[in-house]
């Protein structure tokens, strides 16, 4: 999907889930996707996120 389909998507479920999200981006296909935080960190993914939207606990 598109950066900022993916980062209007991401402003979306953070509104009606009030959880984290990211928009990562694939540096060899130039896709973008949102994920949880919890992908993020699983997967050391912090160097391809180009958009988060976080919630504080």
């Amino acid at each position: 999907m598109t950066k900022q389909y993916a980062i209007d998507l991401a402003k979306r479920l953070y509104r009606d889930n009030n959880r984290s999200y990211f928009v990562v981006e694939d540096p060899q296909s130039q896709e973008c996707r949102v994920v949880e935080k919890a992908e993020v960190e699983r997967d050391h993914l912090n160097r391809y996120v180009v958009f988060s939207i976080e919630t504080y606990d």
